[in-house]
């Protein structure tokens, strides 16, 4: 019995041994974030009244169905999405974008407070969004990302749209990988949510300028 057992011991350590230096190597899944970047809004002047009576209440934006996973997309013909196999988003697109605008809502310093779903309490706006595209492009020698997005500024105790617009950023990539794609997905998303937050303080002084 001892025998039998030392010589099944021994046969361990060599598959395992052998395992170890197999060549073949299991591939190394990678993931990626959409993170936050250093804000330099310049800072306009609005009276104190303004800063103190607003509340803005940012919904999670709705992604379209083939954005609305951690995948990341890519094309190589159109109208066919694909993903990398070994490259991930750490969490959906939609949900790493909610706290990107709400951080650059906050930092316009116009609204006494910017809060994010879920919320229990009232506010003045609500800003809802929706992830329409968020791929990788190959469709020529130099791939770009694509990011669109829609946001529609509500006026949260009536539901009346205020103003609705689709927002675009095309960014090229410096080399055709999937890392590459995720520095122009950050700067993409950058481009994006500056132009939905002027859009929406634009809407709010036009309320604003109504109701005095």
């Amino acid at each position: 019995m001892r025998v039998i057992a030392s010589f099944f011991i021994v046969l361990s350590v060599v598959f395992l041994s052998a395992c170890a230096l197999s060549p073949i190597q299991v591939p190394v899944e990678s993931h990626y974030t959409i993170t936050q970047w250093p804000i330099k809004t310049a800072s306009k002047s609005f009276s104190n009244k303004s800063i103190s009576s607003k509340t803005l209440l940012i919904t999670t934006p709705i992604a379209s169905p083939g954005y609305d996973s951690a995948s990341m997309i890519y094309v190589l013909v159109p109208y066919q999405l694909k993903s990398f196999a070994n490259h991930r988003w750490v969490a959906p697109p939609a949900d790493l974008l909610l706290p990107l605008m709400a951080n650059r809502m906050r930092a316009t310093k116009y609204f006494r407070a910017v809060v994010t779903s879920p919320f229990p309490g009232s506010a003045t706006y609500q800003l809802n969004t929706q992830l329409l595209t968020l791929q990788q492009e190959f469709l020529q020698p130099q791939s770009q990302v694509r990011l669109v997005m829609e946001a529609t500024l509500i006026n949260f105790a009536t539901g009346r749209v205020i103003a609705s617009r689709v927002f675009q950023a095309v960014i090229p990539v410096e080399e055709n990988n999937p890392y590459s794609g995720v520095l122009a997905t950050n700067q993409a998303a950058s481009i994006v949510i500056k132009n939905m937050s002027a859009f929406v303080i634009n809407n709010c002084v036009k309320q604003n300028h109504l109701q005095n």
